[in-house]
């Protein structure tokens, strides 16, 4: 049997640099069987990504033996900063068409219910606090290892935005000769491999080299590992969170990666410092579960 008759379902999106990914849930916060997942169509202009996101979440629906009509609301995950009080998205680089572009409102206006957007790494945080491996920390940071390089912040149990929206923005931070995201990221170990030499490969193809013990993949891994770390020390001295987790494709490496990262934030860390470094407990479905957090408590309240 579907689930026509509950109107108490939530849908999330996660608009990813790579793929987009939908899933529903029930009011219990309990993910249902069907998923969808398509890749991103990063060069549509802003009215045809708005269909595919929608085209995306309706095929959900569908496989759930679901109408529209039954879902409450919509909690979509970016890879963008976000205007948040004129509900904006700010230019991104896995998203170059959609500068100011009001994503929520035209999704919300496309599929008929509302739509609350998030910043994809602090959905992907929320989600490791509601049901992954920062359950019961206020004081939490959630780093995102994917096409790019993402960042949420919790202080108290609230996450935070900055002055202006614009806080977590760790992937264009200085380092070496560029920016952290140049070295920490999916895109990064392609063009990383493939200047030492190696094959034209995407991230998950140098994974599977890694584990099949190639050692220039081992390499690659563990200086993005090293990266990681200089990038990690930072924030762990100036934050001092309980936990922070570690989650994004990328992230599946852990194995390939963690021991390098651990050295080198042990080694610049003030050494009274018990920050824990963790992977994800979640995997791919972090940001969706985060995603629904507001359209949930708003079903709660009702």
């Amino acid at each position: 049997m579907g689930h026509q008759t509950s109107n108490k379902l939530l849908g999330a999106v996660d608009l990813g640099g790579t793929t987009i990914s939908s899933a529903l849930f029930s009011a219990a916060g309990d993910i249902l069987d069907s998923r969808t997942e398509t890749p991103t169509p990063v060069k549509l202009a802003p009215a045809e990504l708005v269909e595919r996101i929608a085209d995306n979440f309706l095929a959900t629906v569908e496989g759930n033996g679901c109408r529209i009509g039954s879902v409450s609301g919509l909690g979509i995950g970016v890879p963008s900063t976000i205007q948040y009080k004129k509900g904006l998205l700010d230019e991104s680089p896995n998203l170059p068409t959609v500068k100011d572009y009001p994503l929520a409102r035209k999704l919300a206006g496309r599929l008929g219910l509302p739509v609350t957007m998030e910043k994809d790494a602090n959905c992907f945080l929320l989600g490791e606090m509601r049901h992954g491996a920062a359950v019961g920390c206020a004081d939490c940071c959630g780093i995102t290892l994917g096409t790019g390089l993402g960042l949420g912040v919790a202080i108290d149990g609230r996450l935070l935005r900055g002055s202006n929206d614009c806080a977590g923005e760790i992937w264009t931070a200085p380092y070496r000769d560029g920016i952290l995201e140049d070295r920490v990221s999916g895109t990064a170990l392609a063009e990383q491999y493939f200047r030492a030499g190696g094959n034209k490969l995407t991230g998950a193809e140098i994974h599977t080299r890694a584990a099949d013990g190639e050692a220039l993949a081992r390499e690659i891994f563990a200086q993005m590992g090293e990266a990681l770390g200089f990038g990690l020390a930072y924030l762990v001295n100036v934050l001092n969170p309980e936990i922070v987790v570690v989650g994004g494709s990328v992230a599946r490496a852990w194995d390939f990666f963690a021991g390098p990262m651990h050295k080198t934030v042990d080694k610049y860390k003030v050494k009274r410092n018990t920050t824990k470094i963790v992977t994800s407990k979640l995997g791919n479905l972090s940001c969706l579960y985060g995603a629904i957090a507001l359209p949930y408590l708003r079903v709660l309240e009702d």
